[in-house]
């Protein structure tokens, strides 16, 4: 019986002996693991439960600036808010995305679009949703952030633009594509592209894309449950700030105040205006119209406006300079004279009879001036720009001995600028027309090309490279527009110098006289042609040119035709002739005018006149009296 009464408390002795073991395990267990998450890895959870409260925020870096030749900014950055959502703290995207749109007065559609193409990225990742927001959407936005969690406004830096330089060269910003990321960022490993990032679509901006764009920095904010922008503390955090790195400055060989000289003058036109040093190769300005806003892009450009304009007769986002391709005109005539010299066709003296036509077997090829220039040698036939005469001489050349000297003024190929999808143009030949068209050609196509038309084509830029080198007595150079790269600091990176391509040793030196004689007589004779393009004390050569588009009957104002149908008025000139310092090269698409004596070479005279009063002022001389206005009567300005 007593055994009997101690197996109780026996049994709850053992029962509690157990029960303080598990208890002292359990505590132990507890204590070890306190022990390693305060002490044996306290940094490493610290710094987990850091970042759950602080946010590292992307600091976006500013482009790099463009600057003139005389330092004066082309292309710079001014601040702007954009709005971003960060998807780790949104609790409801669709609501989120429909609540965004009716505010902003947005489409439904297009945030969740633009946060569709970012998907895959980590969703600690901003996102961009609108660009350059007005003040009224900045605060649209702020006074409803307690509802819209995830959703923040940013400030960053968009381009800025000087509206006197052309946006073809200076190019526009898109936002990269994920498709193109992964390219972009195997030839950027040690400063990867994010998407959504503006990357540089064309012109400058993309040519200079590697240097333009900087390396984006971080900054760390202390955030509440909802992402948003708490108190700060004085913490210090571990992760260590970094700022944003700008991108390298470009000086070009733009010449600003010449640039916008060049703007005005050529207003309310259609085509494409280079401005070029003859002895370097350096471009002092450039213009393609019609053209576009700069900052349509910044925006944002709608299906509509993208297509009407892609579709537009007139080419708004063509850059004519380099990718549009001319019929040189009469401009082309210098060329043919150099070559006839040369292979003795003729002589300074040779003279043909002008009648006001030329007839060739049973076709007849007809001159500007119908009752015809009469007897003309070379000197008259360039300065008054007589058809036949070129008629004569192209037909006792050929055609491949035209294109011979053509191509060592280097036409028919692409000079180097490297901008916007530059063209080579073309000289034609026969065994061109041979293997394209599989027809050999026919007498009665020398003609036309010998006056610069039929298969003749060229750019802007060709033509401004073609007379520098006349202007120069042979030289090519190379052309170039962006001067010196360098750091924010001032390092240089990259320095670009004239590159001489050749120096043409085909045309002698008494010969390129007597064609620069030739087109100074155009400007400086009364009865030139290009009288209108006259600068007070400066000697100026050049050579005015009419293209038909389509064969219609002569009309001097060609009011009563398609704008389409109308004819494009040239003018190429240098100045001073002693020693060339300009060229200047003018093609008015479709002009009212038609001639380039009257339509082209008074802008050409506009510009000449502003380069050499820069010139003085910049000198420190006195410009005298007010600058001569640009003539406006067309007597002695023939349609050629």
């Amino acid at each position: 019986m007593k055994k009997m009464s101690r197996s109780p408390h026996l049994l709850i002795e053992s029962r509690f002996f157990a029960a303080s073991i598990v208890i002292v395990i359990a505590a132990l267990i507890l204590w070890l693991r306190l022990w390693q998450l305060q002490i044996y890895r306290g940094d490493y959870y610290r710094r987990i439960s850091e970042n759950n409260r602080v946010r590292k925020i992307d600091v976006p870096a500013p482009r790099g600036i463009l600057y003139d030749a005389w330092g004066k900014i082309i292309l710079g950055n001014t601040a702007t808010s954009e709005l971003i959502v960060v998807p780790q703290y949104m609790k409801n995207q669709e609501k989120t995305f429909d609540v965004l749109a009716r505010l902003l007065h947005q489409p439904g559609d297009l945030f969740k679009r633009k946060y569709k193409r970012a998907k895959s990225l980590p969703k600690f990742m901003p996102i961009t949703m609108m660009r350059n927001l007005s003040l009224h959407e900045v605060s649209i936005i702020e006074s409803n952030r307690l509802f819209l969690p995830g959703v923040e406004v940013r400030t960053t830096a968009r381009r800025e633009y000087n509206t006197g330089t052309s946006p073809h060269t200076l190019g526009h910003l898109g936002e990269l594509s994920p498709s193109a990321m992964e390219e972009f960022n195997a030839k950027n490993k040690n400063n990867p592209y994010s998407i959504g990032d503006l990357v540089g679509r064309s012109g400058l901006e993309a040519r200079l894309e590697q240097y333009l764009r900087g390396q984006h920095g971080y900054t760390l904010i202390q955030v509440d449950a909802f992402g948003r922008a708490s108190n700060p503390t004085e913490h210090e955090w571990d992760l260590p700030l970094e700022a944003a790195k700008p991108g390298s400055n470009v000086q070009l060989t733009i010449d600003l105040e010449l640039q916008e000289t060049v703007s005005k003058a050529f207003s309310g036109k259609n085509g494409a205006v280079v401005v070029m040093d003859p002895n370097t190769g350096g471009i002092l300005a450039l213009t393609s119209l019609p053209s576009w806003d700069p900052y349509m892009y910044q925006r944002g450009l709608s299906p509509e406006e993208f297509r009407a304009m892609t579709l537009d007769p007139l080419h708004p986002f063509m850059d004519k300079t380099t990718s549009g391709e001319f019929a040189p005109g009469s401009t082309y005539k210098a060329l043919v004279a150099l070559a006839a010299l040369q292979d003795g066709i003729i002589t300074p003296n040779r003279s043909y009879i002008c009648n006001g036509s030329f007839s060739l077997g049973s076709q007849a090829f007809g001159c500007w001036k119908k009752g015809g220039h009469g007897t003309v040698s070379l000197h008259r036939a360039l300065m008054q720009s007589c058809d036949v005469y070129f008629y004569h001489v192209g037909i006792e050349l050929g055609v491949d001995r035209i294109a011979k000297y053509a191509r060592d003024f280097g036409l028919g190929s692409k000079l180097g600028l490297e901008i916007n999808m530059e063209r080579p143009g073309l000289v034609p030949t026969q065994e061109w027309k041979k293997s394209t068209h599989k027809e050999l050609w026919a007498a009665g196509e020398t003609p036309s090309v010998a006056i610069g038309q039929g298969y003749n084509l060229m750019t802007p830029l060709q033509l401004a490279a073609l007379y520098s080198a006349i202007a120069t007595r042979g030289k090519v150079w190379k052309p170039y527009i962006v001067k010196r790269i360098s750091t924010p600091a001032g390092i240089t990176l990259d320095e670009r110098t004239p590159t001489l391509v050749r120096t043409i040793d085909s045309v002698s030196l008494e010969n390129f006289e007597l064609v620069r004689s030739g087109l100074e007589a155009v400007v400086m004779d009364d009865e030139g042609t290009g009288k209108n393009a006259r600068v007070p004390g400066v000697r100026v050569a050049g050579k005015t040119g009419s293209v038909q588009v389509v064969n219609l009957k002569k009309n001097k104002n060609q009011s009563d035709v398609s704008i389409l149908w109308k004819e494009h008025a040239l003018f190429a000139s240098f100045a001073p002739v002693e020693n060339p310092e300009v060229v200047v090269v003018i093609i008015s698409e479709h002009d009212d005018k038609g001639g380039g004596g009257a339509s082209a070479a008074p802008v050409a005279g506009q510009i000449l006149r502003s380069y050499f009063d820069l010139k003085k002022r910049r000198a420190g001389l006195a410009i005298g009296a007010a600058v001569t206005p640009i003539p406006t009567s067309q007597e002695g300005a023939e349609h050629d």
